[in-house]
């Protein structure tokens, strides 16, 4: 019961946010909380060469779950009727290998900047990986849907995934690999527009009335966040724009904290200032 309850895509799509700030939200959020530093503490106490194998180990089962979901995707689609979810999808289909939101793109493209030292686009995979990630924790309608306490493979993708894609920056950053730098702002900009335009052809060309980005619809109409729920679909985008800029702003900030001797280096800072 619990394997066929696991590999399955029940309730996915309902009530995506009865939990939202709730005791299984704040379950959820002392969970990364705990994990976050537990494996930071753990990480810290390693050489570079066992730090990279780990982080190698993470990148891959990243890539693993995202492709275990999608497969997943196509069984439902070719052998459950009616479907379970608004998820599944031929094989030949462009959801098989890509994807059109934020964290599916960095999903893929977060392990290929490291291994391959992609360098034009560290700046906004890294960035983007730690808002997308740290957006999901805060909202986590792609975790918190059905039965809230039931783990499906899905849910175990969801939350792995976006807790990857927030620590594994966050701690090469740390590391000293790379920093995060406000003069390179336009890599990100144009990083990010590429991404609209993506997910702009997927709403209009490959996946017709879908919300890739969330650019047709707005995802908190409706819901519990007062203000938000009231906007207008087609308006939401201005709202996105200016929610997405203090985003990647916040990010850069709080980024760092976390460079190497920010706090060893901050009261000699204080002090000439």
């Amino acid at each position: 019961m619990f394997l066929s309850n696991f590999f399955s895509t029940i309730s996915m799509d309902e009530q995506p946010v009865e939990y939202f700030f709730n005791t299984p939200h704040f379950i959820y959020l002392l969970f990364n909380i705990l994990l976050f530093i537990g494996l930071w503490k753990f990480l810290k106490t390693r050489t570079k060469k066992t730090q990279d194998l780990y982080i190698n180990i993470f990148l891959v089962s990243m890539i693993v779950l995202k492709y275990a979901g999608d497969i997943l995707f196509i069984y439902e689609y070719y052998n459950v009727t009616p479907a379970l979810s608004n998820y599944p999808h031929p094989f030949l289909d462009v959801d098989t290998f890509f994807s059109f939101q934020m964290c599916g793109v960095t999903n893929i493209l977060l392990p290929l900047v490291v291994w391959f030292r992609i360098k034009p686009l560290k700046e906004f995979v890294f960035a983007s990986a730690i808002l997308g990630g740290t957006a999901v924790i805060l909202y986590p309608v792609t975790v918190l849907y059905g039965d809230v306490y039931m783990m499906t493979l899905p849910k175990v993708r969801s939350i792995f995934v976006h807790f990857f894609l927030l620590f594994i920056p966050l701690f090469l950053i740390n590391r000293g690999d790379y920093k995060l730098e406000p003069k390179k702002w336009w890599h990100t900009a144009v990083g990010l527009i590429a991404l609209a335009l993506w997910a702009t052809f997927g709403n209009f060309v490959i996946d017709v009335g879908d919300n890739n980005l969330y650019l047709m619809n707005n995802p908190f109409l409706g819901g519990p966040i007062p203000v938000l729920n009231q906007i207008p679909n087609g308006y939401h985008v201005i709202l996105l724009a200016v929610m997405v800029s203090i985003g990647y702003y916040l990010i850069y900030q709080i980024t760092k904290l976390f460079e190497p001797g920010f706090f060893k280096n901050r009261p000699k800072t204080l002090k000439k200032a």
